[in-house]
C-alpha cells in the first residue's frame, strides 16, 4: 500500500504521574491518608503513578523516598513499594525537585510510560517569596477545628534539617520553581497547596504545562480527594474538569467550615494574550488609582491580608471608574479560565460568591512591603503585563 503524503503519527505514550509531597511539616498525617486514598482509587492495570515523599522527623522511613503506587483495596496499610531512596536533604530545593523529576522519567521508561502529569503537594502561599513579611497574617486561625495548607511562603515547607542536627525551614519561591521545571512541558500540573491560583504563579509557570488545576484560596489539610481522582490522573487523555469537579463535590457535600473549596482550571495557551491585554487596564488604573480604593476589593484570604485580590473584580472596578470597555480582556480571561468552581464561603467565614477564580496582587502603601515590592517587580507577570506601572 502506498503511503506517500500521509503523515505517520506516533501513538501517544502511556502517561506517568509524579506526585511530589513535601510533608516534612504538620501535614505528615495527611500525606499518609492521601497515599492510602491513592492505593484504594488506583484502577486495574493503571498507568504508573509515582509518589515522592519526605516526612517529619521520627517518621519511618525518616529519609525521603520514592514510591510506585500499587492498588490496595483490602486494608488501610500502605503497600506500595519503595523504588528509590534519598539521603536527608532540603526537598524544597529546586535542584532536588529537578533530580526527582529526572529519576521518575527513568522509572517511567522502565514501565513503558512517559512522565506527563505532575502534582505538587505541600503548604503554599502563592507568589510570595521565602521570608516575605507576612507577620500580620495568622494562618493558625480557623473558624472551627478545620485546618489548612497555608503555613509557608510560595510552595513547600521542609522543616527536618540535613541530618546533622542543623535545623532549617525552607520554602521554594515561585521563580525557583519555574527554574526547576524549565524545559518541561507537562499535560497537567496540579497544585495541592493553598493560594497557588494567582495570575502571577500561573504566568511564571506558563511554559511548564498545558493545563493547571489550582486554588486561589485555602485548601483544607485533606487536600484533593485522591481516591476519587486517580482514574482521571491515569486516563489516556487529560480530564482537568473532571478532577476539578471531584475536588469541588468532595467539599461542597460537607457542612460548616469544612464546606470549603475554590478550584480553577487554567489553560496556559492564553496567558500571554491576557498579559498583553492587561497593559491597558494597568495603565488606566495607574492614572485613576487614587479614586479606586482597594478597601472593598474582593479577596481570597479570610484574614484580609491584601495580597490575594480577585482578578476580575479588580478589572471591573477599573472599568467602572474609567468607563472603559474591557470586554476583549474578559474574552481572553474566559479562555484562560474555562472552569471555576467554588463553595459560598471559605471556612464558613469569607464570602467568595462574587469571585472569578484567579487572584492578583494590587500594590498598596503598606509600610512593610518595600522589599516585597522589589521582588514583585521581578516577576514575569509584572514585567510583561505592565503591572510595573503601579510602582511609579
Amino acid at each position: 500500500m502506498c503511503s506517500h503524503g500521509l503523515e505517520e503519527k506516533t501513538p501517544p505514550s502511556t502517561p506517568a504521574t509524579l506526585i511530589y509531597m513535601i510533608a516534612d511539616n504538620n501535614l505528615d498525617y495527611y500525606a499518609m491518608q492521601n497515599i492510602r486514598q491513592m492505593e484504594r482509587g488506583l484502577p486495574d492495570n493503571a498507568a504508573p503513578v509515582f509518589v515522592f515523599l519526605t516526612r517529619r522527623i521520627g517518621a519511618n522511613p525518616s529519609h525521603p523516598y520514592l514510591l510506585k503506587i500499587t492498588q490496595n483495596k483490602e486494608d488501610n496499610i500502605i503497600r506500595s513499594p519503595i523504588v528509590q531512596t534519598y539521603r536527608q536533604q532540603n526537598t524544597a530545593d529546586p535542584a532536588f525537585l529537578r533530580q526527582v523529576i529526572t529519576d521518575v522519567k527513568n522509572h517511567s521508561k522502565k514501565n513503558n510510560a512517559q512522565l506527563r502529569r505532575l502534582v505538587l503537594w505541600s503548604h503554599g502561599t502563592g507568589w510570595l517569596p521565602e521570608g516575605a513579611p507576612f507577620d500580620e497574617i495568622d494562618f493558625n486561625y480557623t473558624a472551627t477545628t478545620a485546618k489548612n495548607r497555608a503555613a509557608a511562603f510560595s510552595f513547600g515547607l521542609d522543616e527536618t534539617g540535613y541530618g546533622d542536627g542543623t535545623e532549617y525551614q525552607k520554602e521554594m519561591c515561585i521563580k525557583d520553581l519555574a527554574r526547576a521545571l524549565e524545559g518541561e512541558r507537562f499535560e497537567l500540573l496540579i497544585m495541592d497547596a493553598c493560594f497557588m491560583g494567582t495570575i502571577e504563579v500561573a504566568y511564571e509557570l506558563r511554559e511548564t504545562s498545558e493545563y493547571f488545576i489550582m486554588s486561589p484560596a485555602e485548601i483544607t489539610s485533606g487536600g484533593f480527594p485522591y481516591e476519587e481522582i486517580m482514574s482521571y490522573l491515569v486516563s489516556p487523555e487529560i480530564e482537568p474538569l473532571a478532577i476539578a469537579v471531584k475536588f469541588f463535590n468532595n467539599y461542597y457535600n460537607l457542612k460548616g467550615a469544612l464546606q470549603t473549596a475554590a478550584v480553577s482550571v487554567i489553560n496556559t495557551r492564553y496567558l500571554e494574550d491576557l498579559a498583553d491585554a492587561m497593559k491597558t487596564v494597568y495603565n488606566d488604573y495607574a492614572q485613576y488609582r487614587d479614586y479606586i480604593p482597594i478597601t472593598n476589593f474582593l479577596q481570597y484570604d479570610r484574614t484580609g491580608s491584601n495580597y490575594f485580590f480577585d482578578f476580575w473584580d479588580f478589572v471591573s472596578r477599573v472599568s467602572e471608574q474609567t468607563q472603559n470597555d474591557y470586554s476583549h480582556v474578559r474574552k481572553i480571561y474566559n479562555n484562560v479560565l474555562p472552569y471555576y468552581l467554588r463553595t459560598p464561603k471559605i471556612f464558613d467565614f469569607l464570602d467568595i460568591i462574587g469571585t472569578s477564580g484567579l487572584s492578583v496582587y494590587i500594590p498598596n502603601t503598606h509600610d512593610l512591603r518595600d522589599e516585597l515590592h522589589e521582588y514583585y517587580k521581578s516577576l514575569a507577570w509584572t514585567r510583561n503585563s505592565n503591572a510595573v506601572l503601579l510602582f511609579d
